[in-house]
């Protein structure tokens, strides 16, 4: 017997049964209360049993710990029970260290037959979709040569993974979910540890804009649904080749061109969650050029156009093969035609924004007239046939071709 026994017990019931300045058989009321848990429990030889002791009413929380059977075992300071090598029916008494009449009494049943147990750390866990989790299982009460392992497994369906050794891989959707780990020796002996899942979301803003070609933009991104210590930074990226920069801040660059294109933030807690902002770029680039232009057959004429809106300044111009010839430069030489010849110019930095010049052409102008033959000698009253040959920019014809 430890501290106390039965007859300690005793004799705190017959203490209590007169107490001065009452009638016997009338017990004063307790000041205060103990209570014991568990109450009753089932442990296999030298097993072990926590017992923990609640004080109310009392100045002090303490307790004295007690087995009034001798032989019954032990308990310690702290609750901890250590059972006999015999079975038996054993009792763990607790009793307030203020006020001794006070106490609790558990009932522990000591069998022969090893009473299993299983126990998972921790008990309880977070994590984010898709995270993982290490748990470990401590199997007592096994008599010898009996296994100490464990089976793993998840108690919901679609409720995540976890593998021979207690690592856990957590489902996609959120959610609590259960790992249990089952004793190998008794699989009717388990335990289990509760899971929380959250989901890690990120939302971009704005999630849509507008800009120039060239011009310049900035995004912020919120991610929530993390767990303490995971970061709720982002990375950022463009998803079109050519669309455009992000830096790691956010701040977007256009590209040169047109078009439509996606600033994406991805997780780096997670980066399968990600959220995208759609960018529509507009083009800046502004192309004008002198027209009309009047211009004869046959000779060159500069044209000329602006680009503005843009450091490329480049001009591409074309022509109808009818109508004549354009150097990169922008001289156009007419063929040797009249009417009406319409010149495209056409911005570098956006092919889509062009200028169109009219250029009337007129009739070839004559350089000079050759009459042939140059000179002749003629008797009177003889015939002499003259013919005369124009030179224009065209080339030299006979008159009147």
């Amino acid at each position: 017997m430890q501290v106390h026994g039965i007859a300690a017990l005793a004799f705190l019931t017959a203490a209590s049964a007169v107490a001065p300045g009452c009638s016997p058989g009338v017990m004063p009321a307790a000041a205060g209360s103990v209570t014991v848990s568990p109450h009753q429990t089932t442990v296999g030889l030298r097993g072990t049993v926590a017992f923990t002791a609640i004080v109310t009413g009392e100045p002090t929380p303490n307790v004295t710990w007690s087995v009034p059977e001798p032989g019954g075992g032990t308990v310690d300071a702290s609750g901890k029970y250590t059972a006999p090598a015999n079975p038996g029916s054993f009792h763990v008494i607790a009793a307030s260290v203020a006020d001794p009449t006070n106490s609790d009494v558990a009932t522990v049943a000591v069998t022969a037959t090893p009473v299993i147990t299983v126990s998972v750390s921790p008990k309880t866990a977070a994590t984010t979709t898709r995270g993982a989790l290490t748990f470990s299982a401590v199997v007592a009460g096994t008599a010898a040569g009996q296994s100490t392992a464990v089976t793993w497994s998840v108690q919901e369906a679609s409720g995540g993974t976890v593998d021979a050794s207690g690592h856990y891989i957590a489902p996609g959707t959120a959610g609590t979910f259960h790992v249990i780990a089952s004793s190998v020796a008794d699989p009717t002996k388990t335990d289990a540890a509760t899971v929380s899942v959250t989901s890690i979301a990120v939302a971009i803003s704005p999630r849509t804009a507008a800009t120039t070609t060239g011009g310049a933009l900035t995004f912020t991104a919120a991610v929530t649904g993390t767990l303490a210590g995971q970061s709720t930074a982002v990375t950022w990226s463009v998803q079109e080749a050519g669309g455009g920069t992000v830096d790691a801040s956010g701040h977007y660059t256009a590209p040169g061109i047109a078009g439509t294109f996606h600033v994406i933030a991805t997780s780096v807690a997670d980066p399968t969650k990600r959220d995208t902002a759609t960018v529509s770029v507009v083009s800046s680039v502004v192309i004008s050029a002198v027209s009309p232009v009047n211009a004869f057959a046959c000779e060159a004429v500069q044209l000329s156009a602006t680009v503005i809106g843009t450091s490329d300044t480049l001009v591409l111009w074309s022509v109808p093969t009818a109508c004549g010839t354009i150097t990169a430069a922008g001289v156009f030489t007419p063929a040797r035609v009249t009417g009406t010849c319409l010149v495209t110019a056409q911005a570098h930095a956006d092919l889509s924004k062009q200028a169109t010049i009219t250029v009337n052409v007129a009739l070839e102008r004559v350089l000079s007239v050759a009459v042939l033959p140059a000179s002749a000698t003629v008797v009177p009253g003889a015939a002499l046939a003259f013919a005369a040959n124009v030179t224009t920019a065209c080339g030299t014809f006979p008159a009147g071709q």
